[in-house]
């Protein structure tokens, strides 16, 4: 894994950036003490690549932050419905702009070009799953972590709805079993993970910069989650 994607030590948050690079919305971010910035594409009413790559490299002139290039599929959570020809062409433009590349590990036509591209460009690659129905069982939890590192993830993320007390403790359990995860555990039951997970090694936890663009289930505020970990992680 690249480490310098990674700036800060202990529990890292990103800032959520949806519908467009918008100035405000990135130095409220950088005010809120985001470690990191996930870039959502796949939310963006503009998808000229060419505009898209003046603008990240906006970004990051303005947050001097590391960038999450995420393009994701509809069925996944994408809040749009891209070709898997649209999305590959967006990956294949912006990955030199940024600094990490989320892909997921069912996006099949895709994944070993888009792969390819961000580790000849030096980047760090997570492969993603995730499930807004229930939490896979152990057996399928570690299948998805083989799977993916037999992709050429450097991180593995696994976002799955929590029912119950018994799916926190098997997100958990997949979380201290191995090296290099996101474990988010998506839902009301699932919130404090989002804040917890992160301190038993859990990477990266996301948040909404503005409250009104969360791109998934119990997703905090990026506030939320900075005031929680001085809480709690500094202790």
């Amino acid at each position: 894994m690249r480490k310098g994607a990674f700036p800060v030590n202990g529990p890292k948050a990103a800032g959520v950036i949806v519908e467009g690079i918008k100035t405000g919305a990135i130095k409220k971010a950088v005010e809120q003490g985001a470690d990191l910035l996930e870039v959502r594409v796949d939310s963006f009413v503009d998808l000229d690549p060419a505009s898209l790559a003046v603008s990240l490299r906006k970004l990051k002139k303005i947050s001097g932050l590391p960038i999450i290039l995420t393009v994701r599929s509809k069925k996944e959570g994408g809040l749009q419905p891209l070709s898997d020809r649209t999305r590959a062409a967006l990956f294949e433009a912006l990955i030199p702009y940024s600094d990490i590349v989320d892909i997921e590990l069912s996006s099949s036509g895709i994944i070993e070009n888009v792969v390819n591209s961000a580790k000849r460009n030096g980047k760090t690659v997570i492969i993603s799953h995730h499930d807004f129905k229930s939490t896979p069982g152990d057996a399928a939890l570690r299948d998805i972590i083989k799977k993916s590192r037999g992709k050429g993830a450097d991180i593995i993320k696994i976002a799955a709805h929590a029912g119950s007390l018994r799916d926190l403790k098997r997100l958990a359990r997949a979380l201290l079993g191995d090296d290099d995860l996101i474990i988010i555990a998506m839902g009301e039951k699932g919130v404090a993970s989002r804040v917890f997970f992160p301190m038993l090694g859990s990477l990266i936890t996301y948040g909404s910069v503005t409250g009104k663009g969360k791109t998934a289930p119990g997703q905090l505020t990026l506030m939320e989650i900075k005031e929680a970990f001085k809480k709690y992680a500094t202790a």
